[in-house]
């Protein structure tokens, strides 16, 4: 199947391109102003930037306004956009971001070793955390750049499946102005309101020599999820940050960027039951997820004549709280048959990060065109899991016998009444090569070849207490429980090559093949404790990697009023990192396996008029297990040929924006979108652990404003229609809960907001 797949695909892309060259042939004249805008990217981290339509990759860019005049933009947003593009969310900061079908698990806030396959960057600095990509509203970008497919040359382990770059504004050196916009909105069923503010000034401390670019973010979302306990809102959450930026342009060749961003989101979890009414839940906890980020970045770009020498400088220290009801697990697991007992399962994840690289881009207007550098990161978390639960050790003593028991003194919990207890401390370094090089021949054709040579070593240390995470716990015979501790080390090193040929039909055809390795590093297991799962675990589980073969064509049609790309791809992932959890409520991770993933991709834009544009973008991802995986639990056994979870076949989105001058310097106009999602399902088989249906989507948005000069007027509409409903499931493993855990989007929200430029 795979190879007519990609017959097909070749078929389609070179029929298309070649179709498309006619077209061009026949378009009529227009005037310059009605065209599309051509974007310039930095994908390929070149000293110059290029036009989007001459990059020979799957590559999307994104204006920050497209999506701002609907008061949206994060990354959940930016996903609806972007063809075999998707992200998980269970509410701010707590998110797993997908491309190809590239999956094999949802969010896992309490696996410190699931490594992102997906990079997110903030200029040239690294951000990607697993289940947690922050959520940052402060960033002032200039574009968002979304790379389909293995970075492995000049990003590195972690874009395995793609990269998200998000471009900020860089501070102006020579001009004072600033603005400042105000968004106010009203959710509808459970919600309320909905308001935030931001601003951005910029300074020039000296004129062409120093400026200081400032901005800041203040909101309130209200909740959506109703507490039937309580009666009360479960998940509102309040966000304050703020990023100041400061440009030195110490001579004509000499750049300097420092900047410093900070982040704390204070919300809840957007989890509801599906035995209860919509967007409705039962806790007997507050749920919450808090979440405290500080950046600090200086880049350094110099321009040495034939080369430019890029240095970026990132340090990164964040902070994360996730607590949610666990009454359910405790009573199947502990308490059998007994009312429902409070649990506040807690984690608290610390992570401290350091970045370096250093590259030299040639600068040459030759043929030959190169970039060459290292790359360092050292990283440490602190992990802590811990779960109170009220009233434990007098019901623990009263259910199994043990008259006086305590938590803290019997199973050396970090404090009475706690059923668990665990830390998790991780250290890891990491260095590598890189080098990509492209050459021209007979001005048309371009040939890339490029490596990266890279080492990654990690130390793991883990202690678990309490009745849940002592082996074996304490018993009225043996009064003192055994801590699980556990000690590893795991290391990886390898090579990631790539090669590409672009062909330059014309200034406005292009077609390129390119093949890739994705690589990502392997780490270390969890102990399960056999006396109480039946299993004895690996320590270690190790690296995965894939190739990815695709083809492409991208074309610039009827005088630039119409841009067509068409991408067609085929990856082997092989020694695919699985978990297998365990009826224990225990987990771990090992290699088995290989998983194809096959489709195509089309992205068009078209200024159909002055004042009418459209856009329409879509994917089909076939991605699947290639061969049968084995578990340790034959019930849980993945057959060939079953679906990889959370992966919709299926996505389009489609856009319209009608605009007309006022007077002679005013502008209004109506902006529509609209987003679909086929279902996906949340494990391999329906014998998996966690098998439930996420439903198909349909996101509709809409907007109407008024622009002049000086003020934007906008009121718009979020999720009009709410066709988006449920974006995660968790399902009921123990027949206690009142049906699976979904996680709902926000329904429909209406707003207005207002924007001032000075």
């Amino acid at each position: 199947m795979s190879n007519n797949l990609i017959r097909y695909c070749a078929g389609t892309v070179l029929t298309a391109g070649a179709a498309f060259s006619v077209q061009a042939q026949q378009a009529p004249d227009a005037n310059s102003s009605d065209t599309i805008e051509r974007i310039v990217v930095t994908a390929t981290r070149s000293a110059a930037g290029e036009e989007i339509q001459q990059v020979p990759m799957a590559l999307t860019a994104i204006r920050p306004e497209s999506l701002e005049q609907f008061g949206l933009g994060d990354l959940t947003d930016i996903s609806r956009i972007v063809p075999s593009m998707d992200v998980q969310s269970q509410g701010p900061g707590v998110n797993n971001i997908t491309m190809r079908g590239l999956v094999v698990r949802g969010i896992s806030p309490s696996e410190i070793e699931d490594s992102s396959l997906v990079a997110v960057y903030v200029d040239d600095m690294p951000v990607t955390l697993k289940s947690g990509s922050p959520d940052l509203k402060v960033l002032d970008l200039e574009r968002v750049e979304v790379l389909r497919g293995p970075q492995g040359t000049l990003y590195g382990a972690g874009a395995m499946a793609g990269t998200v770059r998000q471009i900020t504004r860089k501070p102006d050196v020579s001009d004072m102005f600033g603005t400042i916009e105000a968004v106010a909105s009203e959710t509808s069923g459970s919600g309320g309101n909905n308001g935030n503010l931001r601003g951005m000034i910029n300074i020039p401390l000296k004129e062409d020599v120093l400026g200081l670019r400032i901005t800041a973010y203040t909101g309130a979302d209200s909740g959506y999820i109703r507490n039937i306990l309580t009666d009360g809102v479960t998940n509102r959450s309040t966000t304050d940050q703020l990023r100041v930026a400061l440009r030195l342009v110490a001579s004509p060749d000499l750049t300097v960027d420092a900047s410093m961003t900070g982040s704390d989101i204070k919300g809840g979890l957007n989890d509801a039951y599906s035995g209860l009414a919509p967007y409705t839940t039962s806790a007997l906890t507050p749920e919450k997820s808090d979440d405290r980020l500080a950046l600090y970045n200086l880049a350094v770009n110099y321009n040495l004549g034939s080369a430019q020498l890029v240095s970026s400088s990132t340090y990164m220290h964040r902070n994360t709280l996730y607590v949610r009801s666990d009454e359910y697990n405790t009573t199947a697991f502990i308490f059998p048959g007994q009312p429902l007992v409070r649990a506040d399962y807690t984690i608290g994840n610390k992570v401290s990060d350091f970045a370096q690289e250093v590259r030299l881009n040639s600068r040459d207007p030759g043929p030959w065109k190169w970039t060459a550098g290292g790359f360092f990161e050292t990283g440490k978390r602190a992990f802590v899991e811990d779960e109170p639960t009220r009233n434990f050790d007098a019901l623990y003593a009263a259910t199994y016998g043990f008259p006086g028991y305590s938590s803290l003194s019997n199973d050396l919990a970090f404090s009475p009444d706690d059923q668990f207890s665990g830390t998790q401390n991780s250290s890891s370094h990491q260095a590598a090569l890189f080098a990509e090089s492209t050459y021209t021949l007979f001005g048309r054709l371009d040939l890339t070849a490029g490596v990266r040579l890279f080492r990654e070593a990690q130390d793991f240390n883990l202690r678990f207490t309490g009745y849940y995470g002592n082996v074996p716990s304490a018993t009225p015979a043996v009064p003192l429980g055994v801590p699980n501790v556990s000690s590893s080390t795991a290391d990886a090193q390898g090579a990631n090559p790539r090669f590409a040929a672009a062909y330059h039909i014309d200034p406005d055809h292009l077609l390129y093949a390119e093949v890739g390795r994705g690589f990502r590093y392997g780490g270390n297991n969890q102990p399960v404790p056999e006396g109480l799962c039946g299993i004895t675990a690996p320590k270690t589980f190790g690296p995965d990697s894939l190739w990815s073969y695709e083809i492409g064509s991208k074309n610039t049609l009827f005088n630039q009023h119409v841009t067509a790309n068409l991408t067609g791809y085929l990856i082997n992932w092989k020694n695919v990192q699985i978990a297998d959890t365990l009826p224990c409520s225990y987990y771990f991770t090992q290699n088995a396996g290989m998983v194809r993933s096959e489709g195509v991709e089309l992205e068009t834009m078209a200024r159909l008029t002055r004042h009418l544009s459209l856009g329409f973008n879509s994917s089909y991802t076939n991605a699947y297990a290639a061969s049968a995986i084995t578990t340790p639990i034959a019930a849980q056994d993945i057959p060939q040929g079953t679906r990889t979870p959370y992966a919709p076949r299926f996505t389009a989105s489609l856009s319209a924006r009608y605009s007309v001058p006022v007077n002679e310097s005013d502008e209004t106009g109506v902006s529509v979108s609209y987003a679909f999602r086929s279902n996906a399902f949340t494990d391999f088989a329906p014998t998996g652990s966690n098998y439930a249906e996420i439903p198909s989507s349909n996101m509709l948005n809409a907007t109407w404003f008024y622009k002049t000069p000086r003020y934007e007027l906008g009121l718009f509409g979020t999720n009009l229609t709410n066709g988006t409903r449920i974006v995660d499931v968790t399902k009921d493993d123990n027949g206690l809960q009142p049906g699976n855990a979904i996680f709902m989007e926000r329904p429909r929200t209406i707003g207005l907001r207002l924007k001032a430029r000075f």
